[in-house]
């Protein structure tokens, strides 16, 4: 994914973000129920989770581009832990 791609997808994101958040004051507005607004904002945290993990995976890729790591199995290591840690994030 170049510069441009990760920067157009993680504006996209915050979008969708700013886009909860702005629901949620317009629920405490209203005087919404507390459940519907943990709800909502359950989802923005599964928003901004799924956020870091997406930037964390381009970051990480890049910097395994820029390294030269000739132990395949040192390099295999590091990709694991890096999904694994991606795969934590987004739950």
């Amino acid at each position: 994914m170049t510069k441009e791609q990760l920067k157009k997808s993680v504006l996209q994101r915050l979008g969708t973000i700013k886009g909860h958040v702005a629901g949620i004051e317009k629920m405490v507005e209203e005087n919404k129920n507390c459940e519907d607004i943990l709800f909502q904002l359950s989802a923005i945290t599964g928003a901004v989770n799924k956020l870091s993990a997406h930037i964390l995976e381009q970051y990480a890729e890049a910097c395994l581009e820029d390294v030269h790591i000739d132990d395949t199995n040192a390099r295999q290591r590091i990709e694991n832990l890096t999904k694994t840690m991606i795969t934590m994030l987004k739950k």
